[in-house]
């Protein structure tokens, strides 16, 4: 049950210790699913997430999608409708904003973690693993106001981060609406898809922009990763990723016993895509949130050592949104802050 407000709380301090409440427990989650042998360096793992056609009827993606979603909890998509030339845009915009000097990228887009927004340089240490990412990152949330004063000075960049924004948005807003008769029954129909609203007062949807800078692997220690096991804190993640970029990976179905790490490399065409926290939570636990990571380049994938890029655009409920589950009652606004707090405010 939600957290009981003492007399001498006040309402910012028992929001406050609600969210970290509810972060304790995903975090907790995180630790539990963390395997052994799953280092920064270690060698790639077996086989691919699912691959499912949106061109097919509805009926046959509902399925396919909730077989992956309740098993592993990724999958790829591939005729999805986002134009392949505003992937490409955005690719470039991010590209271009990552190639200034770092003192000109936290100037022009300062992070602000509790408008979980702007450009971070490495200060991302994931609770599971203790260990700062070894990436830069910036966050474009799409809420009225956030981005005042944060969008990158660029050729480009707003324009390109907006329209790939939107087109997220929409197919984000399909997958759940065919996910949410079999996943979330509890719910009137059209609720998952109804609680994202861009550009609003409350709105929490977010585009994050992922650099991976080129490492030498031989001086990398064995504990660090370019982007430690963590389970996502949103409702859907759709991942973008470059041809060749291989590096991400997620606990090889756990329900089931799996053991290791899938791939889940780019696809020709196609868009990753992984359940949340959030949607896991609002599912009663009948989809995945499952582990992930981005581990270090092998020896051989370092020679040369080359970057990874990647685009990520989370679904995250708007913040007055209220999910209830068989976990207690908490607003999607004060999950999120609870998540912020424990990988930004608490080292460890």
């Amino acid at each position: 049950p939600p957290t009981k407000q003492r007399a001498t709380d006040s309402p910012c301090e028992a929001e406050a210790a609600g969210a970290d409440k509810s972060a304790a427990r995903e975090v907790q989650l995180e630790r539990q699913l963390l395997q052994a042998g799953g280092k920064g360096g270690s060698a790639a793992v077996y086989g691919n997430v699912p691959v499912i056609d949106l061109s097919l009827p509805d009926d046959e993606v509902r399925a396919a999608m909730i077989a992956a979603a309740s098993e592993v909890g990724f999958f790829s998509v591939t005729n999805h409708g986002i134009p392949e030339a505003a992937i490409d845009e955005a690719f470039g915009a991010s590209a271009t904003f990552f190639g200034q000097e770092r003192a000109a990228k936290a100037e022009q887009a300062p992070f602000a973690a509790h408008l979980n927004c702007g450009y971070e340089y490495m200060s991302q240490v994931r609770p599971s693993t203790g260990t700062p990412d070894q990436k830069e990152s910036l966050q474009v949330t799409a809420r009225r106001g956030s981005m005042d004063g944060r969008w990158p000075s660029t050729d480009g960049f707003e324009p390109a981060a907006r329209t790939l924004i939107s087109a997220a948005h929409s197919l984000g807003n399909r997958l759940l609406s065919l996910l949410e008769p079999v996943a979330c029954p509890h719910l009137p129909a059209g609720t998952l898809a109804g609680a994202h609203t861009l550009w609003a007062e409350g709105g929490q949807c977010t585009l994050r922009l992922l650099h991976y800078p080129p490492v030498d692997v031989s001086s990398v220690p064995e504990d660090y990763w370019r982007a430690g096991p963590h389970t996502d804190w949103c409702n859907l993640t759709l991942l973008f990723q470059r041809p060749g970029n291989a590096g991400l990976e997620c606990a090889a179905n756990p329900r089931a016993g799996g053991a290791g790490w899938l791939k889940v490399d780019p696809v020709e065409g196609g868009i990753a895509v992984n359940i949340g926290d959030m949607l896991s939570r609002w599912s009663n636990d009948s989809l995945l949130s499952n582990l992930h990571r981005v581990r270090m380049p092998t020896p051989e994938e370092a020679r040369p050592p080359r970057p990874r890029y990647s685009m990520a655009f989370f679904m995250q409920a708007d913040k007055h949104v209220l999910i209830e589950s068989r976990h207690g009652a908490i607003t999607a606004g004060d999950y999120i802050l609870g998540r912020i707090r424990s990988n930004f405010d608490k080292k460890g």
